[in-house]
């Protein structure tokens, strides 16, 4: 709102009216091996900082737990403005998964694909058949982070992370169908036009963008 202050009166301020920080919880533990396609080469290699819209894109799945069982989030990011550019849910961790979101990024920007590098890890339905085609079929440059190292797309790590820690771990028990409608709710009113950025100069995606 414009007040000028450091974070820790923030902190402080918040700890007085009863507000406590609530991290999520560390997972360990390796997915089993999967027979896919040979992963892409790191070409992104962190270098996390781009000067021009549309030229990299970041993906990633996350798991949430409903009272029907689990639902799955796939997002399109750009690095440029953070901002969520296509995201989609299924109750199946599947290619289509991962094509419905970069569909919707598509054809929210269009971009030009041989100016393109998008970035996954080595999740199978990144690997899989119908994802690389996609990406041939528009000559988008493909990177994949090494095995086992979350750091190397850890954009899409700290969106998930603050997706749970801000919104989906404030609620109660909730459906699939109402986890997608919480999802577009925290993307589309709230990350995406209101929520700052330290990495963009204390202002939100929509903001950088309107004024870069």
């Amino acid at each position: 709102n414009g007040f000028i202050c450091n974070k820790k009166r923030v902190q402080r301020l918040l700890q007085n009216l009863g507000y406590r920080s609530c991290a999520s919880k560390k997972r360990y533990g390796r997915a089993p091996r999967q027979n896919t396609l040979i992963p892409a080469y790191n070409i992104l290699a962190r270098q996390f900082k781009v000067d021009k819209p549309d030229r990299v894109w970041v993906s990633d799945i996350t798991q949430v737990r409903c009272t029907d069982g689990w639902q799955y989030l796939c997002v399109v990011l750009d690095l440029f403005s953070r901002k969520v550019i296509g995201w989609s849910t299924s109750r199946i961790n599947n290619a289509k998964l991962v094509l419905r979101s970069l569909n919707k990024a598509w054809k929210q920007r269009q971009p030009l694909g041989h100016e393109l590098l998008f970035h996954s890890d080595q999740g199978i339905q990144y690997r899989a058949l119908e994802t690389i085609r996609w990406h041939r079929k528009r000559k988008i440059k493909v990177s994949m982070s090494r095995k086992g190292n979350c750091w190397d797309n850890a954009c899409s790590e700290s969106f998930f992370a603050q997706y749970k820690k801000e919104w989906m771990n404030n609620l109660d028990q909730f459906s699939r169908q109402e986890m997608t409608m919480q999802s577009r709710i925290y993307i589309d009113t709230y990350y995406n036009p209101v929520r700052s950025h330290g990495t963009l100069g204390g202002v939100s995606p929509m903001d950088f963008e309107l004024i870069n």
